[in-house]
């Protein structure tokens, strides 16, 4: 009679865990469409909490150079952690050797205890999980389509908690999917320059330069440009120029991104100077907003133009990049042909 009793208990539990679950992946297409794109990932990974319970939570793309150079985490989002998490794991990215067992798993869930082994305490990465206290940990790192860059969800327990177990990576395998497919629609419904496979060369940030999403292309091109960046916030200098958006920013000597508003956000665009270089500043910028779905209107206001001398603006642009359509104008501001 016993037997039955405790098979009812788990039968209950695990109706009330999968209820749970499916409850918070229906919800994620009900988040609100957020100004910021971290906060709809701060919404969404909070929910988990309710399927699998955790201290501290860590999310975020990573960069993986080619070669020997260290993974870089180049935007996040965490909970419970203080700010200068990203910047300190990646001073010791090459070391954890959880992180890279996760970034070599793709779309498993990854378990690590750092105190199973005595000697981690007196690592560089033993005092790191001792100075956030987090003791057991377990990791997501899937491929994001087209961007070249990974994404993760990493989450902690403390030392006076348990390990998550088999079905804890169960359930967080399965969020973390449809989590990443519900960001990527999320991502899709704030851009709007008609190029939504394109996302190796395309970034987000808040207007105070905080990064929401960065493409490996954007990313390479700042880490290339700035040896001390640290990921996660824009380089100051580049931060400083959002407030003139629209305009463009040079970080390679073949390069340029052209920074643009894109509703209550700023938009980075990584683009060729072959084409780009014969339009005027005010061409490109035209050039740019137009692609991105602004009206003549739009595109005068945005410039302090008048809509006369926005379309100006565009015819030139038209001319000297050789389009007839806006779906040419797209292709030539995105795919400016080889380098």
């Amino acid at each position: 009679m016993n037997d039955n009793n405790d098979k009812t208990s788990v039968s209950a539990v695990d109706t009330q865990v999968l209820q749970r679950f499916s409850r918070e992946v229906l919800g994620l297409a009900e988040i609100p469409r957020c100004p910021s794109s971290g906060s709809w990932l701060h919404q969404a990974i909070r929910g988990f909490a309710n399927v699998v319970s955790f201290d501290t939570a860590w999310w975020g793309q990573v960069y993986v150079p080619s070669g020997e150079s260290p993974a870089k985490n180049l935007m996040h989002g965490s909970l419970g952690l203080c700010p200068s998490f990203a910047a300190e794991w990646n001073h010791i990215s090459a070391l954890d050797r959880f992180a890279n067992g996760s970034i070599s798993q793709l779309g498993k869930a990854v378990r690590e205890c750092y105190g199973d082994r005595p000697e981690d305490a007196k690592t560089a990465v033993g005092a790191f999980c001792e100075r956030h206290d987090i003791y057991h940990s377990m990791a997501v790192t899937l491929d994001f389509p087209s961007s070249g860059m990974l994404f993760f969800v990493s989450i902690n327990r403390g030392r006076s908690r348990f390990g998550f177990d088999e079905v804890d990576a169960l359930l967080m395998e399965e969020f973390v999917r449809h989590l990443a497919r519900c960001w990527k629609a999320h991502l899709e419904a704030v851009r709007s320059d008609g190029l939504s496979n394109a996302w190796d060369g395309y970034a987000l940030s808040s207007r105070q330069g905080e990064l929401l999403y960065i493409g490996r292309e954007v990313g390479a091109a700042l880490n290339e440009g700035y040896a001390d960046w640290h990921g996660s916030r824009l380089p100051g200098y580049l931060s400083d120029m959002l407030a003139r958006a629209p305009c463009t920013f040079y970080p390679g000597r073949s390069r340029e991104i052209v920074v643009q508003p894109c509703g209550e956000l700023i938009s980075l665009t990584m683009c060729s100077r072959r084409h780009t270089s014969a339009l005027a500043p005010r061409e490109l910028s035209a050039a740019r907003l137009y692609s991105q779905g602004s009206s003549y209107k739009e595109v005068a206001r945005a410039l302090g133009v008048t809509p006369a001398t926005a379309r100006t603006y565009l015819r030139n642009a038209y001319l000297r990049l050789g389009v007839s359509n806006k779906v040419e104008l797209i292709s030539a501001l995105r795919h400016p042909g080889d380098e």
